[in-house]
């Protein structure tokens, strides 16, 4: 694999791209081109990954303070097996940061809508990590004609509330990390890396592919560098996680079968996982089309953000490589 010089400008964005999709060995993926789509409040931020050819498109959707650059290696993975993919900076997130509210499952199913239209497309394969998963269950629930294949990675089920607890209660104990870094101020890029690098999510080490997700992340100016994530778009996008109908709706009416890959791990690195086996047994058979397959060996982060934990992803949601 060799890195080859491309051009740079405010469209193409491609820095770091390769030649042979075969090996990426969590190097630095950067997309190729950005696109500007309109929707309500202004312009929703979406990016391909790769050249642009003759493959299928599939649409990709981060989690609750992620953007794109979360899907890097995924991507990798996916061109190899002839795809083409596009990942969105959800709305009050990336370069999609200055749209305001609505927040909520409803807001993100309509810009996706209107992501879908600007592809060209009638339909297309979703594949959502963490709330992105949640976002494409509220897709394909009240969008079903504008998907054609669903995937839900390591999340999209809401979880039971704690006996006795209400979502007012649970929101600051899920938010509460979150919110905390959110709320940061860092002096230099590798300030922020060093913030994300103890992190036990990264035991497995660091690499350039997340020196790139931290960087990107990063917005402002020293010494007042910041998450590009909007904390209200948090608070609005987790209150509708816990507390709206439409995704327990959504993933009962489900007509066709929809794949959950669960991570072994959690969010930091905790054995039982985000959806502990016990929790699975008890929800899962009320969504019966849902099929469940289990990464092991990765958690919540590196599923994706390892080159190993994406390829394994890749292979269960699309088989071997072409």
């Amino acid at each position: 694999m060799r890195e080859v010089d491309c051009h740079v400008s405010t469209t193409f964005l491609t820095d770091c791209m390769y030649t042979d999709y075969s090996l990426h060995m969590d190097t630095r993926f950067i997309p190729s081109e950005k696109f500007n789509v309109k929707v309500d409040g202004g312009d929703l931020a979406l990016f391909r990954f790769g050249p642009k050819n003759n493959g299928t498109p599939v649409l990709l959707i981060h989690g609750v303070t992620s953007t794109n650059r979360a899907f890097q290696l995924f991507a990798q993975s996916l061109i190899a097996r002839g795809f083409v993919p596009y990942a969105v900076d959800l709305r009050g997130r990336g370069d999609s940061n200055q749209l305001s509210a609505p927040f909520g499952m409803r807001a993100h199913a309509r810009d996706l809508v209107a992501v879908i239209d600007y592809l060209g497309l009638e339909k297309v394969d979703v594949i959502g990590h963490s709330m992105g998963a949640f976002v494409a269950v509220a897709l394909v629930g009240l969008y079903p004609d504008r998907v054609s294949r669903t995937t839900l990675i390591d999340g999209g089920i809401p979880l039971p509330l704690p006996p006795g607890m209400t979502i007012e209660e649970v929101l600051p104990l899920v938010l509460g990390p979150a919110l905390s870094r959110l709320a940061m101020k860092f002096s230099t890029k590798e300030e922020y890396r060093n913030y994300w690098k103890v992190q036990p999510a990264f035991n497995k080490g660091w690499t350039s592919a997340l020196d790139e997700y931290a960087d990107y992340d990063l917005r402002g100016q020293s010494p007042e560098f910041h998450s590009s994530t909007n904390v209200d778009a948090v608070i609005g996008d987790n209150q509708d996680m816990f507390g709206e109908s439409l995704i327990v709706d959504s993933l009962k009416g489900l007509k066709e079968e929809v794949l959950f890959v669960k991570a072994e791990r959690g969010l930091q690195n905790e054995p039982l996982g985000l959806y502990p086996p016990m929790v699975l047994d008890y929800v899962l058979p009320q969504y019966p089309m849902l099929k469940l397959e289990i990464v092991e060996d990765v958690n919540h982060y590196d599923i994706l953000l390892e080159a190993t934990g994406a390829e394994k992803c890749a292979q269960i949601i699309y088989g071997d490589r072409k």
